[in-house]
């Protein structure tokens, strides 16, 4: 029959469009899934003050501002503070020019000083008597990633 041909191969390109959307979809879903670990959002800072230990070894993003000596020239490294009362301690920071961008910020509030800061903590304390009134929450870090 002359019908048949064309209804067959119509068939097959309704096969081959299922096919692909189906790859589509499963493609979309996986990316949908992976998005959220590709990109890093700020840790929620209400969360570290409220459960601090369950942070620890784990990386950890926020927003402060960062100076070297700490507010009161009593830290040996790098302190980002938040005004969440959440802190880091950091014996270094890098990359090297961040050092610089925070020398010439010395200790500023302003927009082009607050840091992006990325850490893993191997510690934490707190603390009542940094800022009267508040507690304080006190990351350790060897290390911290800063940046502008």
């Amino acid at each position: 029959m002359p019908g048949n041909p064309p209804f067959r191969v119509q068939l097959t390109k309704v096969r081959d469009m299922h096919c692909v959307t189906r790859f589509a979809v499963i493609a979309i879903a996986g990316l949908a899934l992976a998005a959220p670990a590709a990109f890093a959002e700020p840790t929620d800072l209400k969360e570290l003050a409220e459960d601090p230990q369950s942070f620890l070894d784990k990386e950890i993003e926020l927003v402060g501002y960062c100076v070297k000596g700490g507010k009161a020239g009593d830290v040996l490294g790098y302190e980002c503070t938040t005004d969440a009362g959440v802190y880091v301690a950091a014996d270094d920071i890098e990359p090297e020019a961040a050092k610089k961008t925070l020398a010439d910020c010395a200790a500023t509030k302003s927009d082009e000083c607050q840091a992006t800061v990325k850490f893993e903590a191997y510690s934490f304390s707190t603390s009542g008597v940094i800022e009267p009134g508040k507690k304080i929450t006190i990351f350790n870090a060897e290390k911290a990633n800063v940046s502008f």
